[in-house]
Formats: C-alpha cells, sequence, structure tokens
C-alpha cells in the first residue's frame, strides 16, 4: 500500500499538469486516480511488493548511466539511419535477428525491448516462449553477430545494472 501511495504522488501532480491547473482538489483526485491506473500494472512492476528506499537510492546512479547510454545510442543509430537515407544507392539487407537474452523478469524484458525499439532502425518483434530470445527487425542485418553484440554489450548490461 506504501507504494501505491508512493507512486500516486506524482501521478496526481501529471493530473494536475494536464487538467491544466494545480489546486489542491485536482490533486485529491489524482491521488485518488492514481492507485486505479496503476492497479493493472501490480503484477508486471510487482507494486504490492515491500518497499525498499536504500534499493531504490542505490539504482540511481545506476539509472542515470542506463539513460546515458540510451541517449548516446539513439545519437549513433540516428547518424546510421541517416547515412543510409541520404545515401545514393541504398545497400542495405534489412532481416530479423534472434538476440539471446539474460533479462528474466517482466520489467527487464520490457525495458531492454522498448530500448532496442527506440533506437532508430531495430524493431522489437517477438519474444520466445521461454522468454530467452528477443526477435528484432533491423534495417541492416547484414551482420547479425555484430547486432547481437551491440545490444548485449552496449544495451542489455545497463537494462540489468539499473532495472533487476
Amino acid at each position: 500500500m506504501k507504494r501505491y501511495l508512493f507512486y500516486s504522488i506524482p501521478l496526481a501532480l501529471m493530473w494536475c499538469f494536464v487538467h491544466g491547473s494545480v489546486t489542491i482538489e485536482n490533486f485529491i483526485f489524482g491521488m485518488i486516480l492514481g492507485p486505479i491506473a496503476l492497479r493493472p500494472f501490480m503484477p508486471l512492476f510487482k507494486v504490492g511488493g515491500e518497499l525498499s528506499f536504500k534499493d531504490a537510492i542505490v539504482r540511481i546512479p545506476k539509472q542515470a548511466k542506463y539513460f546515458a547510454i540510451l541517449i548516446i545510442e539513439i545519437l549513433k543509430a540516428n547518424i546510421m539511419v541517416a547515412r543510409i537515407v541520404i545515401s545514393p544507392n541504398i545497400d542495405i539487407k534489412p532481416g530479423i535477428i534472434a538476440v539471446p537474452i539474460d533479462t528474466k523478469t517482466n520489467g527487464g524484458i520490457t525495458a531492454i525491448a522498448n530500448t532496442i525499439t527506440l533506437t532508430p532502425g531495430t524493431l522489437t518483434i517477438d519474444i520466445s516462449d521461454d522468454r530467452s530470445v528477443l526477435y528484432v527487425h533491423c534495417i541492416d542485418a547484414s551482420d547479425p553477430d555484430g547486432v547481437r553484440t551491440s545490444i548485449k554489450n552496449d544495451l542489455e548490461k545497463y537494462v540489468l545494472e539499473a532495472f533487476e
């Protein structure tokens, strides 16, 4: 229940900003809506579990590092996609690559899948039944081992640190 209230505060503030006026009535209404909005996501993020502020504080630098790496990877991918688009003759080999993952929790799998999808030129399209392989569509899959290595070393490593 503590987590519901902890997560409802930012949702209530967001409700106030979306509504257009920051008043106590809007904030209270947002606090009432917060747990209702969080309820469907309880199994994914274990919202009902034990709240550890120490654990949350320890993860802040790791999450900041993850977001910095994510921004760098998005910029690199944007440059790569821009080169492909601008080049006079497009020499790409799009394809689907199976990428084995070490992430096992729902939150970690969601984070790595969304991270891959946010990076231009790649799109997570499916996950295996045993949740150990992501299927990723790449705009240029001419080097599948390079793509796998990039995802494992440049993205998944930081997702594991930040979210598991």
